[in-house]
């Protein structure tokens, strides 16, 4: 693999480059309604799970072009490929566990470090644990025996992961990075307060337990952005109450808050063309196109209309 072939700025005109060949609202219309697209549109359960790895891989392939071309930036690029490769760790740790868990494995080439092998191996979960505690992932996991607390902490872990990868940039990029870095931790707080208290009916003080690491990030600092999230959201929704509107559920107010993440990142990439603005948005506009795609593969799946399909779309409106 080439490494260091790339200056900042001949990255970020690739990167440039790259964002105008993103999605928009109109190709995913046209996209759901060509019933022809059988890429999109598996026949069973397994070939569900292989159109969606197919997919990703298809997708992610434009990172794993760049991700070694120029050094200052290669620690923040695997910290996104690890983003996905923790899914797969949790995916693993769901299944030792007797979880339900979709076994669809997130392929990140030649930078992965968990094998999709593992799949064929019934693992303990202390086997899977000590498995975790030699990569990327935190070793604190082997001593938890609370699941639901493990599957927190590797979400922890890769958020730690990503806003630490910045420590090669200059202290202007660095700033301009960790502060992206800081909303994204926000929402994803917010997003498992939300889960922990509808879902499993914990109280302000458990939800504090499960979340500790994660409101305690970077020095205090995350705790002022979770509650600008929090204020956003809670306008959002008293919105909604005075229109006589339905109170929404869970996975309505996380669409609302990745959406709200998703404008904030859409605008700051024009910022500045030589700030790491451009590539920071980048990576989270083509999170959320992955995460679109497959919001197609599934509503095919189950059968849903082209309009309900498009409403779920996390995109420019």
């Amino acid at each position: 693999m080439m490494r260091n072939y790339a200056d900042e700025d001949n990255l970020h005109a690739r990167i440039y480059a790259m964002r105008g060949r993103l999605l928009t609202l109109r190709d995913y219309d046209a996209m759901i309604r060509d019933e022809q697209r059988a890429e999109l549109k598996p026949s069973g359960d397994s070939d569900w799970v292989e159109v969606r790895e197919n997919l990703f891989r298809e997708q992610i392939v434009p990172v794993i072009a760049i991700a070694a071309a120029f050094d200052k930036y290669e620690p923040l690029f695997l910290a996104y490929l690890r983003q996905f490769e923790t899914r797969n760790a949790k995916m693993l740790l769901a299944r030792a566990w007797g979880k339900k868990s979709l076994e669809m494995w997130y392929d990140t080439g030649p930078f992965a470090t968990l094998d999709k092998e593992l799949l064929k191996k019934n693992m303990s979960p202390d086997e899977i644990k000590a498995l975790i505690a030699g990569t990327f992932l935190p070793d604190d996991l082997k001593d938890d025996r609370d699941y639901l607390r493990m599957e927190i902490n590797l979400d922890v872990s890769a958020a730690m992961n990503l806003y630490h990868s910045s420590t090669l940039l200059s202290s202007g990029s660095k700033k301009e990075f960790q502060e992206m870095a800081l909303w994204r931790i926000a929402v994803m707080t917010v997003i498992w307060s939300y889960r922990l208290k509808e879902y499993y009916h914990l109280s302000r003080e458990q939800i504090h337990f499960y979340l500790e690491k994660l409101q305690n990030l970077f020095d205090g600092q995350a705790p002022s952005h979770v509650s600008l999230v929090e204020e956003e959201l809670n306008r959002n929704l008293e919105q909604i109450r005075r229109g006589g509107g339905k109170e929404p559920g869970v996975v309505d107010i996380e669409s609302r808050l990745e959406q709200g993440y998703y404008d904030r990142v859409s605008y700051m990439f024009h910022r500045d063309f030589h700030s790491m603005y451009c590539v920071v948005s980048y990576l989270w506009l083509l999170f959320y196109q992955i995460k679109n795609l497959f919001c197609i593969i599934d509503g095919r799946r189950f059968g849903m209309q082209a309009e309900a399909i498009l409403n779920k779309m996390i995109c420019q409106r």
